[in-house]
């Protein structure tokens, strides 16, 4: 390609070894020379500045504000053969944002005030779906007559996080008396990432 009248023999070997890698700063420096116009200049510049957005990442929360927010109620109704088991869904995190992924409930028993143990669990499978149960429900029928039982409930979301028990109900099983529904609120805990337990007996 002709050089330009007047420039110098160094300036065009300059010029031509110019690396194609280089930034834009440097090439509107290096390509002054050529009427390179300022829209053609700017353009160059934008296409180096990275984007704000780009490198960001999604917030992580702690697993204590993931896991379920408490089972807020556990009914209790004694049946000719067992004891129903009912309660609420609940529909949030501890941090209050709304939950889409519960996989399930933990249902907890003690016989006589003794230590807690799984009993059984209650799988969730309406993730996704615009219509969800809101009241689940677990029929006990190991039980043994005049024998006094507390059971509460642990829900847990399909990544492994576990909320904080709720507060007990109790009965005393007597399959000849009348049904006594019997209400216990939750009690407040601290909900915890990870649990296991044993099946009771």
């Amino acid at each position: 390609m002709a050089a330009a009248e007047g420039e110098a023999p160094h300036a065009r070997a300059s010029r031509s070894a110019l690396p194609p890698a280089r930034t834009a700063p440097v090439l509107v420096a290096a390509l002054t020379g050529a009427a390179l116009t300022a829209a053609t200049a700017l353009a160059l510049i934008a296409c180096t500045v990275p984007c704000a957005g780009c490198a960001r990442k999604t917030d992580v929360k702690p697993p204590q504000l993931v896991a379920p927010h408490i089972v807020t109620e556990v009914s209790l109704t004694t049946l000719p053969d067992g004891v129903s088991v009912r309660w609420t869904r609940p529909t949030k995190y501890v941090d209050g944002t709304n939950m889409e992924d519960l996989g399930g409930f933990v249902v907890e028993r003690s016989r006589n005030n003794e230590q807690f143990a799984e009993l059984a669990r209650v799988p969730v499978t309406d993730q996704g779906r615009f219509q969800k149960v809101t009241r689940f429900d677990y029929v006990d029928k190991q039980m043994l007559r005049g024998t006094t039982y507390h059971y509460r409930i642990v829900a847990f979301t399909t990544d492994g996080y576990y909320s904080a028990p709720s507060g007990p109900a109790t009965i005393t099983w007597d399959p000849q008396a009348s049904p006594s529904p019997s209400t216990t609120p939750a009690a407040s805990a601290s909900p915890r990432p990870h649990r296991r337990t044993k099946k009771a007996s």
